[in-house]
């Protein structure tokens, strides 16, 4: 399914590509939905990702407003799905569904048959929205971050 595809004449939402014009309301759906990461969340480093990479990060709008995201990494060597989130106000109504729908998408689209994401272990809820798509618990890991 192509982004132009998508929309949903029910809820009015359509799924694109995020741009630059969008950060300030895109800085503040990450952290309404709690998943803003200062380091890599900022304007300059998102501008370079979807310069290296246009169609890395997908936004769910409504009606100008910003509701949902996720991000992709693709390399062809391993490929990860990276913060998917949806507004507080528009949950356990599909939308997230429809944002890995079209993440898993690109990435099949890309000769990708396999991909990784990250989830706390205490976040059960999310673990188990995952597991229902068929995503599985490899390993507990630890995150590790180093300033270069």
């Amino acid at each position: 399914m192509s982004l132009s595809d998508y929309e949903s004449e029910e809820m009015g939402i359509q799924i694109r590509y995020y741009k630059d014009a969008d950060f300030p309301q895109y800085e503040q759906l990450l952290k309404d939905i709690g998943i803003y990461y200062e380091i890599l969340d900022q304007r300059e480093i998102l501008k370079k990702k979807i310069q290296y990479d246009p169609e890395s990060i997908l936004v769910a709008e409504e009606k100008g407003r910003l509701i949902g995201t996720v991000y992709i990494l693709y390399d062809p060597w391993g490929c990860l799905i990276y913060h998917l989130g949806v507004h507080p106000d528009y949950r356990r109504k599909g939308l997230g569904n429809k944002l890995m729908d079209e993440a898993e998408g690109k990435l099949k689209a890309r000769g990708i048959n396999r991909a990784i994401l990250f989830v706390e272990e205490n976040n059960e809820q999310v673990v188990e929205f995952y597991q229902k798509r068929g995503w599985f618990i490899l390993e507990k890991a630890f995150y590790m971050e180093k300033e270069l």
